[in-house]
């Protein structure tokens, strides 16, 4: 029953991830900017997040040291780094694009169970990793246009962001499971995987002398109605997430919350018809790293 609810909560968590992209896709079409995006998402995660974690938990948070270290690489590698790129993809490739070559999430946290956990592979594994490098294949070649050489060099490079957020991304979930089967309650994990993420943005604001003007990023009422969606989107994939990492083995829940890009292709086709062309190629190579991504997870 706890595999059952785990995937439920995957399942919700994709959803949630669908809306964000989508949210976020919308408010930089309106002229807003995808770091904007991160930022008001991780003031909004902490808000809504933080504060009742410490008191639902208080006071025993279960927390040790190998926890703590663990939540927090998660939040530097998921929230911080991954999360702007991931943005910073859907700005640049579209949400569609962006959320399918993010899919390939589970491959890398499977090769990162391997090293860090001491996992061992199996032919599924590897076949698997072949299908996702196959799809990602066909997802770039619908990135390519048929203009300039130059054309071709930008969009093509394009696809390393969302590439770079799935690496980071799948980092998260193999050490928060290090950080749960040590004892810690996932919803404390996340507050730590939250805070940290949190101290990094505010000391490079410090650092650099440019904190973000708050008022500035709410000028614009139809781009900061999307922010705040993609925030509240944010926030519950996260307690989503963590429920089902602290109730499920990882190998259940991340391959289902990996289907995201399948939500993604139907609220693209809702909202987006004017604005983001979804081609048989597209749709193709989302369905195999899905498939692959379902296959070789569950039966690992």
């Amino acid at each position: 029953m706890d595999i059952f609810w785990g995937i439920i909560f995957a399942l919700c968590g994709a959803v949630s991830i669908a809306s964000m992209a989508i949210f976020v896709r919308i408010s930089t079409i309106n002229g807003g900017k995808a770091f904007y995006a991160v930022i008001v998402s991780l003031i909004m995660n902490l808000i809504l997040v933080v504060p009742v974690v410490a008191v639902v938990y208080f006071p025993d948070y279960g927390i040790t040291l190998k926890s703590a270290i663990a939540f927090a690489g998660a939040g530097l590698a998921g929230t911080l780094i991954g999360r702007v790129a991931y943005f910073e993809g859907i700005k640049r490739a579209g949400a569609s694009r962006s959320d399918a070559i993010k899919a390939t999430t589970p491959i890398i946290a499977t090769i990162l169970a391997i090293v860090l956990i001491g996992e061992s592979p199996s032919l599924i594994h590897i076949l698997g990793i072949i299908a996702i490098v196959v799809g990602v294949w066909i997802i770039s070649l619908d990135l390519t246009p048929d203009k300039t050489i130059e054309g071709i060099t930008s969009r093509r490079a394009d696809v390393l962001y969302p590439i770079a957020a799935a690496i980071f991304f799948g980092f998260e979930p193999v050490l928060a499971r290090i950080g749960v089967l040590e004892g810690t309650p996932g919803h404390v994990g996340l507050g730590i995987k939250l805070i940290v993420p949190g101290i990094g943005f505010l000391a490079y604001f410090i650092v650099k002398g440019d904190m973000p003007n708050i008022g500035k990023i709410f000028e614009n009422k139809i781009t900061a109605k999307w922010y705040i969606l993609a925030g509240l989107a944010s926030t519950s994939m996260l307690i989503f997430l963590y429920t089902a990492i602290e109730i499920a083995p990882v190998v259940f829940v991340v391959p289902f919350l990996q289907t995201s890009p399948l939500f993604v292709v139907v609220f693209s086709y809702i909202w987006l018809q004017d604005i983001e062309h979804i081609s048989w190629r597209l749709v193709m190579g989302i369905l195999i790293m899905t498939c692959a991504t379902i296959i070789i997870t569950t039966v690992a």
